[in-house]
Parts: structure tokens; sequence; C-alpha cells
């Protein structure tokens, strides 16, 4: 039985993974007619009314009992971790992206040492090092890694998400998967609204295009309100370093999803580092178990 659970937990972040890994070359296409800031405050305005539609009442009751102290650093982390994504997909390739925010793989536990007083295995060690080599030459794909503005925004993006695995973890012992993915959607989406309002023009909405109209809705209702209700409830039989461990799925999903939607086109080397990823994932799901 608790196998089967677990089991079923890592089915939700594979499946998240594969959310995620479509949606970030869907958003460099919605980027033709919609800045990251405006598609960042519309998806998460959206995704938080789903939330506030479908779950007010539980929402209330939740919100009376906990202390801020218990939602917002997971909530501003998660909100960072968006913020900068997007605006690193602006800067670089959505396959870049993929890798270089998959790097929550070592932040996590080290972040785990520090907020839940979590002692860090050395035998993890090995198989982290090795997950990143692979990431490495799936995204350097055969050539040379470079990296640039767009990149380091990635880098801040994998050091939030290490946050909002952590904290996240951290969180849901106060209350439930739902409540923690409402108050970081709303986070997200007030800090997102202030940024457009002040440093993007109001009257670029009106040049929004249909396609990216279609982006932002999924964006909206999987990539977050699913997305982030998926996580949050694997993180209740999770660790956060498994989490982001499997994590590591996205950046081949993302480099596939690149393929087919941007023509970012993988080379053996690239493949070969897919490979090691996947080892690496089914290696780490063992030593947890153990």
């Amino acid at each position: 039985m608790i196998n089967n659970s677990h089991n079923k937990y890592i089915i939700f972040i594979l499946l998240q993974s594969f959310l995620y890994g479509l949606g970030n070359p869907l958003t460099k296409i919605a980027f033709a007619s919609i800045t990251p800031l405006w598609c960042l405050a519309f998806r998460f305005g959206l995704a938080f009314s789903l939330f506030a539609i479908f779950f007010a009442t539980r929402l209330r009751k939740q919100l009376q009992v906990l202390s801020a102290s218990q939602y917002l650093p997971a909530g501003l982390c998660m909100a960072s971790a968006y913020i900068s994504c997007n605006l690193a997909l602006e800067g670089t390739t959505a396959t870049n992206v993929g890798f270089i925010m998959s790097l929550s793989v070592i932040f996590a536990p080290l972040l785990s040492i520090i907020v839940l007083q979590r002692p860090y295995k050395l035998s993890h060690l090995p198989i982290q090092l090795l997950v990143i080599f692979g990431m490495y030459i799936l995204c350097s794909n055969g050539g040379t890694f470079s990296f640039n503005q767009g990149d380091l925004w990635a880098l801040l993006t994998a050091v939030s998400v290490a946050g909002a695995l952590v904290f996240g973890e951290k969180s849901l012992k106060a209350t439930d998967a739902i409540t923690i993915s409402a108050i970081q959607t709303f986070i997200t989406a007030v800090i997102s609204i202030a940024g457009a309002l002040l440093f993007d023009d109001i009257s670029t909405i009106t040049k929004i295009q249909p396609e990216a109209w279609a982006v932002v809705i999924y964006l909206a209702i999987t990539c977050t309100c699913l997305a982030y209700f998926l996580q949050n409830a694997a993180l209740k039989f999770l660790s956060s370093s498994l989490v982001s461990m499997l994590q590591c799925t996205q950046p081949i999903l993302t480099a596939a999803a690149s393929y087919f939607l941007l023509n970012e086109k993988l080379t053996f080397t690239g493949m070969s580092g897919a490979v090691i990823i996947l080892a690496c994932i089914i290696s780490e799901n063992i030593l947890e178990k153990k």
C-alpha cells in the first residue's frame, strides 16, 4: 500500500513535468504578442480566480488559522520562480531554460539542511552530479554551452524552485495542498500584476493575438492550478529532494516539445544526456525507497 501511494505521487510529479515541458515552448510562442509580465499577470490572475470560485470556503477557513510565516516563504519563492522563468524564456532557448532551472536538484537538499534540519546524505551526491552532467550535455546539444542574461534568470528560477519545494514541504505540515497552491498563485498574481503595471505599457494588451490568449488559458489551468496541486500533493508524501530530482525529467520533455513547436533540435549528444537523466532518476528513486 505504501509503495503504491509512493508511486502515485511520483506519477504526479512526472505529469507536472510533462505539463511544464509543453508549457515552456508554448510560452515562447505567446511572447510574439504578449510581454512576460502581462502573460504572468493574466495567467495567475485567472488561476487564482478559479481557486477562489471552487474552494472559497476551504481557503477562508484555512487562512483563519494560518500565520503568514507558514505560507509566505513558499509563496514568495514560487512567485520568484515563475517571474524569473518567464524572463529567462524571453532571453534564451526553452531547452536551456529547462536545463538550468532543473539545477534545483542541487539546491533543494542544501536548503533542506537549513530549513528542515534534514541531514544531507552523501550517497545522493554522485547521482546529483551525474544528473547535472546529463542536463549539461542535453542542453549544450553537442556545441558550446554559453551563459547569457536569460540563463542567469533561469539560474534564479532554479534557486527559487528549490525554495518553493523546501518551504512548501514545511508549509504542508500546517495546511493542505489546495490551500498552499491557492496562496502561491495569489502571491504570484499580485506581484506579476504590479510588475506589469509598473514596467510594461498597458496599451500592449490590445495587441495580444488569439493564440497568445489560448496559451495563457492553458498555462493558467494546467501549468498553474493543476501543476501546483500535483506538486504540493506529492510533497505531503515525498521529500523535496526527491521531487526536485523527479522534476529533472522536465528538460527532456521541454526539449521534445521544443523540437516540434520551435524546431529546436537535439543531436545524438543531447539525446545521450536525456538517457543519463532518466537513469539518475530511477537510481534516486531506488535509493530514496531504501
